[in-house]
């Protein structure tokens, strides 16, 4: 069956527009590989799930959280990351430490679920991203099952950083732990 002068046009026509139309997305998503060349740690680190053995870690890497390139200003790369869990706030009492990796398909979040921790116990955590460290979070394992607890304060928070007041639901929260 031979091929027509207006089937040929039509044809080139739409494969032209495909690839002018793919070609510019193709090339912005084209993976940078050099190092990371700011701070990735903007969103901070947070924790939450506490048991009485342990909690699940988190942080992103998003050096611009709100960038159009819908990966938070970071390569489409994995990016090694590294984390430790100590029992004092300038971590001369390493308790734990592990390596992940941050996905570019995860968003590059980071979950680090532990156990085998003592129960009732104040921990301190941070990641390291290449040259960069994250902010020490502070975090708490729950009391044993069998406690018997006369007061239990607990605190929820999303998608904030309530320690450097830029949030006005909370300006009223205590800056201190009350045990």
């Amino acid at each position: 069956m031979p091929l027509s002068r207006r089937t040929l046009l039509l044809t080139s026509a739409a494969g032209a527009t495909a690839a002018t139309t793919v070609w510019p997305l193709a090339a912005s998503a084209a993976p940078y590989r050099g190092p990371l060349r700011t701070n990735p740690f903007t969103l901070g680190v947070a924790s939450g799930d506490p048991d009485p053995d342990g909690f699940v870690l988190w942080t992103r890497l998003a050096p611009t959280p709100l960038a159009e390139d819908g990966l938070g200003g970071m390569p489409y790369r994995n990016v090694v990351v590294t984390w430790e869990l100590a029992a004092d706030e300038r971590f001369r009492k390493i308790v734990r430490r592990g390596v992940t990796v941050a996905r570019p398909d995860r968003a590059h979040s980071v979950h680090v679920e532990l156990d085998g921790l003592s129960p009732g116990r104040e921990f301190f955590y941070r990641f390291h991203a290449e040259r960069h460290t994250s902010p020490v979070g502070r975090t708490r394992t729950a009391p044993r099952r069998s406690a018997q607890v006369s007061a239990l304060a607990m605190s929820f928070v999303s998608c904030s950083q309530y320690e450097t007041g830029t949030s006005p639901r909370t300006a009223g929260w205590p800056r201190t732990s009350r045990n």
